[in-house]
């Protein structure tokens, strides 16, 4: 059985040679990091197309600030990338869009924990000796002493 690490590289090697949208993928997951707290503050990615990175901006105040910081913020991208992978920038206002740089499900498992049953153990001769769901209830009996 292969770790899921060296799946996903293969899948992105057949279906994503140049490694582009990957690269931008890891550009979104770590936006304030490379540009900063302050820049991060002004802009989200919004997109690529070849070349171009789109930004999306809450003003036009903004859009002009950032266009003469142009270069440096494909210079911050691109070294982050390892590679230039965007030799021009475009920065549009948001109009309700959800930056790339937004995760979409925040803490999602934090503060769930499953409760205890009332009747645990109850089915543990109810299952077939030996057979996989015998195992499993028993591993989750198991789980609810260990951690209550």
């Amino acid at each position: 059985m292969k770790p899921v690490n060296n799946l996903l590289d293969n899948f992105f090697k057949r279906h994503d040679p140049e490694g582009e949208h990957y690269l931008f993928t890891k550009i979104c997951e770590n936006w304030r990091r490379i540009v900063g707290d302050d820049l991060a503050d002004l802009a989200s990615p919004l997109g690529r197309k070849k070349r171009t990175l789109i930004l999306g901006a809450q003003d036009s105040i903004v859009i002009q600030e950032l266009t003469f910081q142009q270069e440096e913020l494909l210079q911050r991208v691109n070294e982050f990338c390892g590679v230039v992978l965007f030799d021009n920038l475009r920065v549009e206002l948001l109009k309700g869009r959800t930056p790339l740089d937004v995760p979409l499900v925040k803490n999602a498992g934090a503060g769930l924990e499953p409760r205890r049953p009332e009747q645990l153990g109850g089915l543990l001769d109810a299952f077939p000796e030996g057979s996989t769901i015998a195992r499993c209830y028993a591993k989750y009996v198991e789980y609810f002493k260990k951690n209550t």
